[in-house]
């Protein structure tokens, strides 16, 4: 299924009129793909995202997860995936219970590329503290967030993604990029989930902002540290203080920012 899912162009090209250096001229250049992707369970539609299409089967998935629709105890029997890749239908074991007032708790989310989330502020009161007491050293960032930018094959190419990334202390694991954030890190939290690939004591590399919605993603997985090419807000920062979340922003070259619990960091 994975396959068929490749298949979709994520690119398209056009021919764009450049000014430079005081010239007018006319050149090809690529722009990413943009699609409306809706998520169904067992048939019922609970959510259209507007993501990039690749790695939807794991899209699909990482948002249920994230937004707390399918529990880590509940078996997935399959998702199948439209073939304009417009839609996946995740099956999964007996009737998935949709709270009453689910739809009436959606706020709109800060994310670029994302439809109305369904967190609400018991979201906050019940993320729990992440145990755990993993440690990184600050010549490891710095070589994670170097590989973690050579991977960025989208972005170079379009200027137009963002990117994710599941790694240990020493090695990139796991990649996503998106035209959504939130978008990035639910494919990674999809395919740890479909391939049984554990986020314990793991570190999640973003190149976007970290808002209070993505702490709450990471801390759901007891992820212990992230680690961003850009900044955190302030209540993503008061969020990690509570949830005992190792934030490290503007980590370019050899320097970065340790918002939270620096004890982590080496």
């Amino acid at each position: 299924m994975q396959e068929e899912i490749e298949k979709i162009s994520q690119t398209q090209s056009l021919n764009i009129t450049r000014l430079s250096s005081g010239k007018m001229y006319v050149e090809k250049d690529w722009i990413i793909k943009e699609i409306p992707f809706t998520i169904l369970v067992n048939g019922q539609e609970i959510v259209t995202l507007l993501c990039s299409p690749d790695k939807l089967e794991y899209l699909a998935v990482g948002f249920l997860l994230s937004e707390g629709l399918v529990k880590n105890n509940i078996p997935i029997k399959g998702v199948s995936l439209g073939k304009d890749g417009y839609y996946a239908n995740v099956k999964v074991d007996g009737d998935l219970k949709v709270p009453q007032d689910l739809f009436r708790k959606r706020l709109i989310s800060s994310g670029c590329g994302r439809g109305p989330s369904f967190y609400d502020f018991q979201d906050i009161v019940d993320c729990r503290p992440v145990n755990s007491d993993v440690q990184i050293n600050y010549g490891q960032i710095i070589n994670l967030m170097k590989a973690f930018q050579a991977k960025s094959s989208l972005f170079k190419k379009t200027g137009g993604v963002h990117s994710a990334a599941l790694s240990s202390p020493d090695e990139i694991e796991i990649f996503a990029e998106d035209i959504g954030r939130h978008n990035a890190i639910d494919k990674i939290f999809g395919e740890c989930f479909l391939k049984n690939i554990s986020t314990r004591n793991k570190i999640i590399l973003t190149s976007g902002r970290i808002s209070s919605e993505i702490v709450i993603k990471v801390a759901k997985r007891k992820i212990p540290i992230i680690a961003s090419r850009a900044a955190p807000t302030d209540l993503a920062v008061r969020l990690a203080e509570k949830t005992k979340l190792s934030i490290i922003g503007f980590a370019r070259g050899k320097r970065m920012n340790i918002y939270t619990h620096n004890f982590r960091i080496k």
